[in-house]
Protein backbone atom coordinates (compact mmCIF):
# COMPACT_ATOMS: atom_id res chain seq x y z
CA UNK A 1 0.00 0.00 0.00
CA UNK A 2 1.34 3.45 -0.93
CA UNK A 3 1.31 6.36 1.46
CA UNK A 4 1.93 10.11 1.35
CA UNK A 5 3.55 12.51 3.74
CA UNK A 6 1.41 15.58 4.21
CA UNK A 7 0.85 18.27 6.81
CA UNK A 8 -1.93 17.93 9.37
CA UNK A 9 -3.63 21.02 10.81
CA UNK A 10 -6.28 21.55 13.47
CA UNK A 11 -8.98 24.01 12.41
CA UNK A 12 -9.48 26.80 14.91
CA UNK A 13 -12.15 28.67 12.95
CA UNK A 14 -15.72 27.59 12.33
CA UNK A 15 -15.88 24.52 10.13
CA UNK A 16 -18.29 21.67 9.44
CA UNK A 17 -17.90 19.49 12.58
CA UNK A 18 -17.91 16.20 10.69
CA UNK A 19 -15.98 17.09 7.52
CA UNK A 20 -12.32 16.79 6.67
CA UNK A 21 -10.76 19.46 4.49
CA UNK A 22 -8.15 18.04 2.12
CA UNK A 23 -5.93 19.63 -0.52
CA UNK A 24 -7.53 19.09 -3.91
CA UNK A 25 -4.29 17.69 -5.31
CA UNK A 26 -4.46 14.82 -2.80
CA UNK A 27 -8.11 14.15 -3.59
CA UNK A 28 -7.30 14.03 -7.29
CA UNK A 29 -4.41 11.61 -6.66
CA UNK A 30 -6.70 9.35 -4.64
CA UNK A 31 -9.60 9.60 -7.08
CA UNK A 32 -11.97 11.15 -4.51
CA UNK A 33 -15.02 13.34 -5.12
CA UNK A 34 -16.13 16.50 -3.36
CA UNK A 35 -18.38 15.64 -0.41
CA UNK A 36 -17.59 11.93 -0.60
CA UNK A 37 -18.11 9.90 2.60
CA UNK A 38 -15.02 8.09 3.91
CA UNK A 39 -13.82 6.22 6.94
CA UNK A 40 -11.13 8.17 8.81
CA UNK A 41 -8.79 6.05 10.96
CA UNK A 42 -5.97 6.72 13.41
CA UNK A 43 -4.66 3.64 15.16
CA UNK A 44 -7.69 1.86 16.64
CA UNK A 45 -9.94 4.92 16.35
CA UNK A 46 -12.29 5.33 13.40
CA UNK A 47 -15.23 7.49 12.36
CA UNK A 48 -17.27 8.24 9.24
CA UNK A 49 -16.84 11.69 7.79
CA UNK A 50 -16.87 13.43 4.41
CA UNK A 51 -14.19 15.09 2.32
CA UNK A 52 -14.18 18.72 1.26
CA UNK A 53 -11.50 19.79 -1.22
CA UNK A 54 -9.60 23.03 -0.64
CA UNK A 55 -7.22 24.88 -2.95
CA UNK A 56 -3.86 24.59 -1.22
CA UNK A 57 -0.42 24.29 -2.80
CA UNK A 58 0.95 21.95 -0.13
CA UNK A 59 -0.45 18.47 0.51
CA UNK A 60 -2.45 19.16 3.67
CA UNK A 61 -5.34 17.88 5.75
CA UNK A 62 -7.44 20.09 8.05
CA UNK A 63 -9.39 18.56 10.94
CA UNK A 64 -12.13 20.30 12.98
CA UNK A 65 -11.77 20.21 16.74
CA UNK A 66 -14.52 17.63 17.20
CA UNK A 67 -12.79 15.11 14.96
CA UNK A 68 -9.46 15.80 16.67
CA UNK A 69 -11.12 15.01 19.98
CA UNK A 70 -12.91 11.90 18.79
CA UNK A 71 -9.76 10.43 17.20
CA UNK A 72 -7.42 11.46 20.06
CA UNK A 73 -4.93 13.03 17.64
CA UNK A 74 -1.73 13.43 19.73
CA UNK A 75 0.04 16.16 17.70
CA UNK A 76 0.08 17.98 14.38
CA UNK A 77 2.57 18.79 11.65
CA UNK A 78 3.90 16.38 9.04
CA UNK A 79 2.30 12.93 9.15
CA UNK A 80 2.00 9.90 6.88
CA UNK A 81 -1.37 9.04 5.35
CA UNK A 82 -2.68 6.26 3.12
CA UNK A 83 -5.93 6.03 1.21
CA UNK A 84 -7.53 2.79 0.01
CA UNK A 85 -11.10 1.63 -0.53
CA UNK A 86 -12.64 4.80 0.89
CA UNK A 87 -10.57 4.64 4.09
CA UNK A 88 -8.13 7.42 4.94
CA UNK A 89 -5.59 6.25 7.53
CA UNK A 90 -3.25 8.58 9.37
CA UNK A 91 -0.13 7.40 11.14
CA UNK A 92 0.65 4.68 11.57
CA UNK A 93 0.41 4.73 15.34
CA UNK A 94 3.46 2.84 16.64
CA UNK A 95 4.09 2.20 20.32
CA UNK A 96 6.72 0.58 22.51
CA UNK A 97 5.21 -1.51 25.32
CA UNK A 98 7.35 -1.65 28.44
CA UNK A 99 7.22 -1.45 32.24
CA UNK A 100 9.07 0.58 34.86
CA UNK A 101 7.56 4.06 34.53
CA UNK A 102 9.37 6.30 37.02
CA UNK A 103 7.10 9.36 37.07
CA UNK A 104 10.01 11.60 36.13
CA UNK A 105 9.27 13.95 33.19
CA UNK A 106 12.93 13.94 32.09
CA UNK A 107 13.62 10.21 32.51
CA UNK A 108 10.17 8.59 32.45
CA UNK A 109 11.60 5.10 31.95
CA UNK A 110 14.73 5.32 34.05
CA UNK A 111 17.91 3.92 32.56
CA UNK A 112 16.10 2.84 29.39
CA UNK A 113 14.83 6.34 28.60
CA UNK A 114 17.70 7.11 26.21
CA UNK A 115 17.20 3.79 24.42
CA UNK A 116 13.54 4.58 23.77
CA UNK A 117 14.39 8.13 22.73
CA UNK A 118 16.79 6.73 20.13
CA UNK A 119 14.06 4.46 18.74
CA UNK A 120 11.59 7.35 18.47
CA UNK A 121 14.02 9.81 16.91
CA UNK A 122 15.53 7.31 14.45
CA UNK A 123 12.19 6.90 12.69
CA UNK A 124 11.23 10.57 12.78
CA UNK A 125 11.55 11.18 9.03
CA UNK A 126 8.90 8.53 8.32
CA UNK A 127 6.43 10.67 10.30
CA UNK A 128 4.54 8.08 12.37
CA UNK A 129 2.76 8.78 15.64
CA UNK A 130 5.27 7.02 17.91
CA UNK A 131 5.11 6.75 21.70
CA UNK A 132 6.13 4.62 24.71
CA UNK A 133 3.61 3.26 27.19
CA UNK A 134 3.05 0.82 30.04
CA UNK A 135 -0.13 -1.26 30.64
CA UNK A 136 -1.24 1.15 33.34
CA UNK A 137 -1.42 4.01 30.80
CA UNK A 138 -4.24 2.39 28.78
CA UNK A 139 -7.92 3.29 29.22
CA UNK A 140 -9.57 0.23 27.70
CA UNK A 141 -13.07 1.75 27.83
CA UNK A 142 -12.14 4.61 25.52
CA UNK A 143 -9.27 2.83 23.73
CA UNK A 144 -7.04 5.77 24.53
CA UNK A 145 -3.44 5.65 25.78
CA UNK A 146 -1.74 8.36 27.82
CA UNK A 147 1.63 7.71 26.20
CA UNK A 148 4.99 9.42 26.19
CA UNK A 149 6.20 11.15 23.03
CA UNK A 150 9.53 12.84 22.32
CA UNK A 151 8.58 16.16 20.68
CA UNK A 152 9.63 19.78 20.31
CA UNK A 153 8.10 22.22 22.76
CA UNK A 154 7.06 25.80 21.96
CA UNK A 155 10.67 26.95 22.46
CA UNK A 156 11.95 24.45 19.93
CA UNK A 157 13.53 22.15 22.52
CA UNK A 158 13.12 18.37 22.29
CA UNK A 159 11.65 16.83 25.41
CA UNK A 160 9.41 14.04 26.70
CA UNK A 161 5.72 14.96 26.76
CA UNK A 162 2.65 12.97 27.71
CA UNK A 163 -0.20 12.98 25.20
CA UNK A 164 -3.45 11.13 24.65
CA UNK A 165 -3.31 8.83 21.64
CA UNK A 166 -5.34 5.99 20.14
CA UNK A 167 -4.36 2.38 20.74
CA UNK A 168 -1.59 1.61 18.26
CA UNK A 169 -1.55 -0.13 14.90
CA UNK A 170 1.75 -1.82 15.81
CA UNK A 171 3.44 -2.54 19.14
CA UNK A 172 7.15 -3.23 19.58
CA UNK A 173 7.42 -5.09 22.86
CA UNK A 174 10.36 -4.13 25.10
CA UNK A 175 9.29 -5.53 28.48
CA UNK A 176 12.70 -5.63 30.23
CA UNK A 177 12.80 -9.09 31.83
CA UNK A 178 10.95 -12.33 32.50
CA UNK A 179 9.73 -11.18 35.90
CA UNK A 180 8.05 -8.13 34.36
CA UNK A 181 6.69 -10.24 31.54
CA UNK A 182 4.87 -12.48 34.04
CA UNK A 183 3.02 -9.55 35.68
CA UNK A 184 -0.78 -9.91 35.34
CA UNK A 185 -1.17 -6.42 33.88
CA UNK A 186 1.40 -7.16 31.17
CA UNK A 187 -0.24 -10.46 30.27
CA UNK A 188 -3.70 -8.87 30.17
CA UNK A 189 -2.47 -5.93 28.09
CA UNK A 190 -0.85 -8.14 25.47
CA UNK A 191 -3.93 -10.35 25.29
CA UNK A 192 -6.29 -7.42 24.79
CA UNK A 193 -4.07 -5.79 22.18
CA UNK A 194 -3.84 -9.05 20.24
CA UNK A 195 -7.41 -10.34 20.57
CA UNK A 196 -9.68 -7.34 20.27
CA UNK A 197 -7.66 -4.34 19.25
CA UNK A 198 -6.64 -4.00 15.62
CA UNK A 199 -3.01 -4.24 16.60
CA UNK A 200 0.04 -6.33 15.74
CA UNK A 201 2.69 -7.00 18.39
CA UNK A 202 6.14 -8.03 17.28
CA UNK A 203 8.77 -9.75 19.42
CA UNK A 204 6.33 -10.91 22.05
CA UNK A 205 7.85 -12.52 25.12
CA UNK A 206 11.20 -14.10 25.91
CA UNK A 207 12.40 -17.28 24.29
CA UNK A 208 12.85 -20.55 26.16
CA UNK A 209 16.23 -22.07 25.27
CA UNK A 210 14.94 -25.63 25.04
CA UNK A 211 11.91 -24.71 22.98
CA UNK A 212 14.12 -22.88 20.49
CA UNK A 213 16.55 -25.81 20.35
CA UNK A 214 13.72 -28.23 19.58
CA UNK A 215 12.50 -26.05 16.73
CA UNK A 216 15.92 -25.57 15.14
CA UNK A 217 17.81 -28.82 15.81
CA UNK A 218 15.82 -30.79 13.22
CA UNK A 219 14.98 -27.91 10.86
CA UNK A 220 16.39 -28.35 7.38
CA UNK A 221 17.76 -24.79 7.33
CA UNK A 222 19.60 -24.92 10.63
CA UNK A 223 20.31 -28.48 11.83
CA UNK A 224 24.00 -28.30 10.87
CA UNK A 225 24.52 -25.26 13.12
CA UNK A 226 22.95 -26.50 16.38
CA UNK A 227 25.08 -28.12 19.12
CA UNK A 228 23.86 -31.36 20.68
CA UNK A 229 21.66 -30.42 23.64
CA UNK A 230 19.42 -32.15 26.20
CA UNK A 231 16.83 -30.74 28.58
CA UNK A 232 16.59 -31.70 32.27
CA UNK A 233 19.57 -34.08 32.01
CA UNK A 234 20.38 -36.75 34.56
CA UNK A 235 23.90 -37.78 35.56
CA UNK A 236 24.05 -40.50 32.92
CA UNK A 237 23.25 -38.10 30.05
CA UNK A 238 25.77 -35.55 31.30
CA UNK A 239 28.41 -38.27 31.63
CA UNK A 240 27.75 -39.45 28.08
CA UNK A 241 27.98 -35.89 26.78
CA UNK A 242 31.29 -35.29 28.57
CA UNK A 243 32.69 -38.58 27.26
CA UNK A 244 31.60 -37.70 23.73
CA UNK A 245 32.69 -34.04 23.62
CA UNK A 246 35.22 -33.69 26.50
CA UNK A 247 33.58 -30.35 27.33
CA UNK A 248 29.94 -29.42 28.02
CA UNK A 249 27.95 -26.44 29.27
CA UNK A 250 25.13 -26.55 31.81
CA UNK A 251 22.76 -23.62 31.20
CA UNK A 252 19.50 -22.53 32.88
CA UNK A 253 16.76 -23.16 30.31
CA UNK A 254 15.15 -19.80 31.02
CA UNK A 255 18.23 -17.77 31.87
CA UNK A 256 19.88 -14.76 30.27
CA UNK A 257 23.00 -12.58 30.51
CA UNK A 258 25.20 -15.64 30.99
CA UNK A 259 24.02 -16.16 34.58
CA UNK A 260 24.14 -19.59 36.22
CA UNK A 261 26.24 -21.25 33.51
CA UNK A 262 28.76 -24.01 34.30
CA UNK A 263 31.46 -25.32 31.98
CA UNK A 264 32.56 -28.89 32.73
CA UNK A 265 35.74 -30.31 31.21
CA UNK A 266 37.19 -33.80 31.66
CA UNK A 267 40.83 -33.73 32.69
CA UNK A 268 42.96 -36.14 30.61
CA UNK A 269 44.69 -37.42 33.75
CA UNK A 270 41.48 -37.94 35.70
CA UNK A 271 38.84 -35.82 37.38
CA UNK A 272 36.75 -32.94 36.10
CA UNK A 273 37.20 -29.18 35.98
CA UNK A 274 34.20 -26.92 36.59
CA UNK A 275 34.34 -23.25 35.70
CA UNK A 276 31.57 -20.85 36.79
CA UNK A 277 30.80 -17.33 37.99
CA UNK A 278 30.51 -16.70 41.73
CA UNK A 279 29.40 -13.15 42.42
CA UNK A 280 32.10 -10.94 40.90
CA UNK A 281 34.64 -13.74 40.48
CA UNK A 282 35.31 -16.34 37.81
CA UNK A 283 36.02 -19.62 39.62
CA UNK A 284 37.73 -22.86 38.53
CA UNK A 285 37.48 -26.01 40.68
CA UNK A 286 38.55 -29.61 40.22
CA UNK A 287 36.49 -32.61 41.31
CA UNK A 288 37.41 -36.28 41.41
CA UNK A 289 34.11 -37.43 39.95
CA UNK A 290 31.25 -35.96 37.94
CA UNK A 291 28.72 -37.00 40.58
CA UNK A 292 30.65 -35.11 43.27
CA UNK A 293 30.76 -32.03 41.04
CA UNK A 294 27.03 -32.10 40.32
CA UNK A 295 26.02 -32.71 43.93
CA UNK A 296 28.23 -29.84 45.05
CA UNK A 297 26.48 -27.36 42.75
CA UNK A 298 22.97 -28.82 42.49
CA UNK A 299 22.44 -30.42 45.90
CA UNK A 300 22.41 -34.07 47.02
CA UNK A 301 19.28 -34.88 45.00
CA UNK A 302 20.32 -32.68 42.06
CA UNK A 303 16.68 -31.64 41.62
CA UNK A 304 17.54 -28.23 40.12
CA UNK A 305 19.05 -29.96 37.09
CA UNK A 306 15.47 -30.18 35.83
CA UNK A 307 15.70 -26.48 35.05
CA UNK A 308 18.94 -26.86 33.09
CA UNK A 309 20.17 -27.83 29.64
CA UNK A 310 23.38 -29.68 28.91
CA UNK A 311 25.00 -28.52 25.68
CA UNK A 312 27.91 -29.78 23.63
CA UNK A 313 31.00 -27.66 24.25
CA UNK A 314 32.55 -26.04 21.16
CA UNK A 315 36.26 -25.27 20.90
CA UNK A 316 35.98 -21.68 19.71
CA UNK A 317 38.58 -19.63 17.92
CA UNK A 318 40.69 -17.64 20.39
CA UNK A 319 42.50 -14.33 20.70
CA UNK A 320 45.41 -14.28 23.15
CA UNK A 321 44.20 -17.59 24.52
CA UNK A 322 40.67 -16.34 25.20
CA UNK A 323 37.59 -17.73 23.39
CA UNK A 324 35.69 -15.43 21.05
CA UNK A 325 32.10 -15.53 19.85
CA UNK A 326 29.87 -13.16 17.92
CA UNK A 327 26.64 -11.30 18.59
CA UNK A 328 24.71 -10.91 15.33
CA UNK A 329 22.01 -8.21 15.50
CA UNK A 330 19.29 -8.78 12.91
CA UNK A 331 16.25 -6.86 11.74
CA UNK A 332 13.46 -6.85 9.26
CA UNK A 333 13.19 -3.52 7.48
CA UNK A 334 10.61 -1.94 5.15
CA UNK A 335 10.97 -4.85 2.69
CA UNK A 336 9.99 -7.40 5.32
CA UNK A 337 13.21 -9.36 4.68
CA UNK A 338 15.80 -10.31 7.30
CA UNK A 339 19.17 -8.59 7.18
CA UNK A 340 22.24 -8.48 9.38
CA UNK A 341 22.59 -4.97 10.79
CA UNK A 342 25.73 -5.50 12.90
CA UNK A 343 28.14 -8.21 14.02
CA UNK A 344 30.00 -7.69 17.29
CA UNK A 345 32.97 -9.80 18.30
CA UNK A 346 33.11 -10.64 22.02
CA UNK A 347 36.17 -11.99 23.81
CA UNK A 348 35.78 -13.82 27.13
CA UNK A 349 37.18 -12.34 30.30
CA UNK A 350 40.11 -14.06 31.97
CA UNK A 351 38.82 -17.39 33.29
CA UNK A 352 35.23 -16.63 32.32
CA UNK A 353 32.64 -19.17 31.19
CA UNK A 354 31.04 -16.68 28.76
CA UNK A 355 31.88 -13.56 26.75
CA UNK A 356 29.30 -11.38 28.52
CA UNK A 357 30.50 -7.97 29.65
CA UNK A 358 29.29 -8.57 33.20
CA UNK A 359 31.71 -11.54 33.47
CA UNK A 360 34.72 -9.59 32.18
CA UNK A 361 34.13 -9.92 28.44
CA UNK A 362 35.03 -7.14 26.03
CA UNK A 363 34.21 -6.03 22.47
CA UNK A 364 36.54 -6.27 19.51
CA UNK A 365 36.38 -5.15 15.89
CA UNK A 366 34.84 -8.05 13.96
CA UNK A 367 36.79 -7.32 10.79
CA UNK A 368 40.08 -7.10 12.70
CA UNK A 369 39.38 -10.33 14.60
CA UNK A 370 38.45 -12.25 11.47
CA UNK A 371 41.55 -10.91 9.71
CA UNK A 372 43.73 -12.26 12.52
CA UNK A 373 41.92 -15.59 12.77
CA UNK A 374 41.35 -16.24 9.06
CA UNK A 375 43.88 -14.14 7.13
CA UNK A 376 42.82 -13.67 3.53
CA UNK A 377 39.42 -15.30 4.15
CA UNK A 378 37.84 -12.84 6.55
CA UNK A 379 35.11 -11.83 4.03
CA UNK A 380 34.24 -15.50 3.44
CA UNK A 381 33.90 -16.13 7.18
CA UNK A 382 31.78 -13.03 7.73
CA UNK A 383 29.46 -14.17 4.94
CA UNK A 384 29.24 -17.64 6.53
CA UNK A 385 28.19 -16.07 9.84
CA UNK A 386 25.63 -13.83 8.12
CA UNK A 387 24.25 -16.70 6.03
CA UNK A 388 23.79 -18.95 9.08
CA UNK A 389 22.10 -16.10 10.96
CA UNK A 390 19.59 -15.43 8.19
CA UNK A 391 18.79 -19.14 7.96
CA UNK A 392 18.16 -19.24 11.72
CA UNK A 393 15.88 -16.19 11.61
CA UNK A 394 13.98 -17.56 8.61
CA UNK A 395 13.47 -20.95 10.26
CA UNK A 396 12.41 -19.46 13.58
CA UNK A 397 9.87 -16.89 12.45
CA UNK A 398 7.35 -19.55 11.43
CA UNK A 399 7.72 -21.38 14.75
CA UNK A 400 6.87 -18.64 17.28
CA UNK A 401 3.76 -16.70 18.22
CA UNK A 402 3.32 -13.41 16.42
CA UNK A 403 5.66 -11.61 14.04
CA UNK A 404 9.38 -11.16 14.64
CA UNK A 405 11.23 -8.03 13.57
CA UNK A 406 14.45 -8.18 15.57
CA UNK A 407 16.75 -10.93 16.85
CA UNK A 408 20.09 -11.18 18.61
CA UNK A 409 22.04 -14.36 17.84
CA UNK A 410 25.03 -15.67 19.78
CA UNK A 411 27.21 -17.36 17.18
CA UNK A 412 30.48 -19.27 17.53
CA UNK A 413 33.10 -20.38 15.01
CA UNK A 414 35.30 -23.39 15.80
CA UNK A 415 38.83 -24.23 14.72
CA UNK A 416 37.44 -26.06 11.68
CA UNK A 417 35.56 -22.90 10.54
CA UNK A 418 32.20 -24.40 11.33
CA UNK A 419 29.51 -21.93 12.43
CA UNK A 420 27.46 -22.75 15.55
CA UNK A 421 24.36 -21.17 17.07
CA UNK A 422 24.39 -20.97 20.88
CA UNK A 423 21.40 -18.79 21.66
CA UNK A 424 18.65 -16.64 20.12
CA UNK A 425 17.37 -13.55 21.94
CA UNK A 426 14.02 -11.89 21.23
CA UNK A 427 14.93 -8.87 23.38
CA UNK A 428 18.58 -8.43 22.37
CA UNK A 429 20.80 -6.07 24.31
CA UNK A 430 22.60 -3.35 22.39
CA UNK A 431 26.04 -3.44 23.99
CA UNK A 432 27.78 -4.38 20.72
CA UNK A 433 26.85 -0.96 19.35
CA UNK A 434 29.17 0.63 21.90
CA UNK A 435 32.09 -0.35 19.66
CA UNK A 436 33.15 2.60 17.45
CA UNK A 437 32.95 0.50 14.28
CA UNK A 438 29.21 -0.10 14.85
CA UNK A 439 27.92 3.46 15.35
CA UNK A 440 26.24 3.53 11.94
CA UNK A 441 24.81 0.07 12.62
CA UNK A 442 23.33 1.41 15.87
CA UNK A 443 21.41 4.11 14.02
CA UNK A 444 20.30 1.68 11.31
CA UNK A 445 19.09 -0.79 13.93
CA UNK A 446 16.96 1.84 15.65
CA UNK A 447 15.53 3.00 12.33
CA UNK A 448 14.53 -0.55 11.36
CA UNK A 449 12.01 -0.57 14.22
CA UNK A 450 9.97 2.13 12.47
CA UNK A 451 10.50 0.69 9.00
CA UNK A 452 9.24 -2.76 9.97
CA UNK A 453 6.31 -1.20 11.84
CA UNK A 454 5.32 0.69 8.67
CA UNK A 455 5.42 -2.64 6.82
CA UNK A 456 3.23 -4.38 9.43
CA UNK A 457 0.77 -1.48 9.45
CA UNK A 458 0.52 -1.65 5.63
CA UNK A 459 1.70 1.91 5.11
CA UNK A 460 4.30 0.82 2.54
Amino acid sequence: MNSNICRLYALTSAAPPQAVMIAQALMKEWGCQQGQSIKLSVGNKTLITRMIGVKKKEPAIYLPREIVRQLSIPHFGEIRVSYRQKELRMGPVIAILTTGFTGSPSTPFGGRTNLFRNFLTAGREDKPFFYVFTPEMVDWNTRVVSGWFYLKDSAGQWRWVRRFSPLPDVVYERVPNRKSESLPQVQACRSRLTNWARCQIFNQGFFNKWSIHEKLFTHELTSENIPETYHAPDVQIIQQMVDRHQMVYLKPSGGSLGLGIFRITRHPQGGYFCRFRDGEKNVLRRFQSLVTLLKHHFGPQMTTLKRYLVQQGIRLIKINGRPVDFRVHMHKDRTGAWKVVGIGAKVAGLGSVTTHGRTGGSLLSTSELLSRSFPGQEAIMENKIADASIRVATALENEVEGPLGELGLDIGVDRYRRVWLFEVNSKPGRHIFLHPTLKDADRLSARCITEYSLKLAQFL
